[in-house]
């Protein structure tokens, strides 16, 4: 949707957009349990949806337009959107109408014409969910002539066990790509001369799937590694790191082309730690680009990587500059940004002879680390994971244990974020786990409904490692 002030041409932001399509829907299928299909109601309803979606074709260059469900959040393409506190009544009846219809989405191909929307909207609405449902929708649809919408069923992908079966599927599509990635790095790190003889995925693939999947289902992933205790912890950290870079990156808005070489450079960062570990050299840069030739094969790192792996381990200072040679050289922003998700995944990684800092204690730690990073990049490090990262533990006011499933719904309250309830106020593992929105209020009294009392480590929550994979049962 454009705006014309005296032939200035005003683009309208994307996330507006999304918002004005997503009321549009909820008013059309709102109106469908009220009226028939025949009330001139509709003919307002319709056109208002179809001016939407010719805005969002063209903001899209006419790539298509899907709204999808995944776990509490709904996305438009790969945008996840954040409903206002005035917006959320939208938002949560759309998930509802979801799952209702077992739905994981529906797809707008191209520009429909103004009759075929009316049926498809009237045929999601009146879709009654059952085995084959969907298909038998798309080929009553196709008979009609209607090929410019396309419908997907919740829980399509084919599951090959009974863990797998507690997963919701795009999170067997991630922890598929993180085993790819982790297994490349631990071949690397483990054998840097000898790594081409080895079998492996190419690492540039899977930097490019992990790119296009959505911020949500990257933060999920670091959910299900809040658990880290490793043999050899430096190919996880690696990958860690990587997922966690990536995530933020996406939050950042950064394309997706600075996102995969981003990406690469936090997975590579542990080559630094490696090449410092060999005291025999004089120098550990120059061990460092010996490492970097043995690896060019299977991992050919671009210069700007280089740069980023030798420069993180450098502090901020005052400015973000140092000198080499004489030569006043200002830190890269891959390298700020690689030094603040390494330390933090090194923080909260259990080694021998080291504290193994929770999430939030972590953060309060680089916080208090004065010129070591920098600083307006810790800031919105901070806001990106919050206060209670993604995956971390805590005890409930009403004594119940969770695990934080998602940020929280309103961006200004990321001390409410969406939990998991995994334990009861009496101590005892939930068969299937619970989540909630912490920022949701009881009307009556006007107080939030639940607050986090503190936050908790793995071993004293004794949460079993399976039950952090249970599907939660309002999912």
């Amino acid at each position: 949707m454009d705006v014309q002030f005296e032939n200035e041409k005003v683009e309208v932001n994307m996330d507006i957009l999304a918002t004005a399509y997503l009321q549009s829907l909820f008013q059309f299928f709102r109106l469908t349990e009220m009226h028939d299909p025949q009330n001139a109601i509709f003919n307002h309803a319709v056109g208002d949806v179809q001016r939407l979606v010719d805005s969002l074709m063209n903001q899209t260059n006419k790539m298509g337009i899907e709204i999808r469900a995944r776990s509490e959040k709904l996305y438009l393409n790969r945008l996840g959107l954040r409903p206002k506190p005035r917006q959320m009544y939208v938002h949560k009846y759309f998930i509802r109408f979801m799952r209702s219809r077992k739905l994981a989405g529906f797809k707008i191909l191209l520009k429909p014409k103004e009759d075929h929307l009316k049926i498809f909207l009237w045929s999601l609405a009146n879709l009654e969910p059952g085995e084959n449902a969907v298909l038998e929708l798309t080929k009553i649809m196709r008979s009609q002539g209607i090929d410019e919408f396309e419908v997907e069923e919740a829980g399509v992908v084919d599951r090959s066990s009974a863990e797998n079966n507690e997963l919701a599927d795009i999170e067997l599509v991630v922890i598929g790509l993180y085993k790819q990635i982790l297994q490349f790095a631990e071949i690397c790190f483990d054998n840097l001369e000898r790594a081409r003889e080895f079998p492996f995925h190419p690492i540039q693939h899977s930097l490019n799937e992990l790119a296009l999947l959505a911020d949500e289902d990257l933060g999920q992933m670091l959910r299900l590694l809040s658990l880290k205790h490793y043999e050899r912890p430096l190919p996880y950290r690696g990958t860690n790191a990587c997922f966690m870079t990536l995530a933020w990156g996406r939050a950042l808005r950064l394309p997706d082309g600075v996102l995969t070489e981003l990406g690469g450079a936090a997975l590579a960062h542990p080559l630094a730690l490696i090449a410092s570990s060999n005291s025999s050299q004089p120098s550990n840069h120059i061990r460092l680009l010996e490492i970097f030739e043995a690896l060019k094969d299977v991992w050919p790192l671009s210069d700007l990587q280089r740069l980023a792996i030798l420069e993180y381990t450098r502090p901020y200072g005052q400015s973000g500059v140092y000198e080499v040679g004489g030569v006043r050289c200002y830190l890269h922003f891959f390298s700020r940004i690689v030094r603040i998700t390494s330390t933090f995944e090194e923080l909260t990684t259990y080694q021998s002879g080291k504290k193994a800092y929770l999430p939030d204690e972590a953060m309060a730690e680089m916080l208090s680390r004065k010129g070591e990073f920098d600083p307006t990049l810790l800031k919105l490090f901070l806001n990106f994971v919050g206060i209670y990262p993604i995956g971390s533990l805590v005890q409930l006011q009403s004594g119940e244990i969770a695990q934080v499933f998602a940020g929280a719904s309103d961006p200004l309250k990321f001390q409410r974020p969406i939990v998991c309830v995994l334990k009861n106020s009496r101590g005892e593992l939930l068969q299937r786990p619970e989540t909630y929105d912490l920022s949701e209020i009881n009307p009556k009294l006007g107080v939030y409904l639940r607050s986090i009392k503190r936050s908790m480590s793995f071993d004293e929550a004794k949460i079993p490692e399976k039950n952090l994979r249970v599907k939660p049962v309002n999912f």
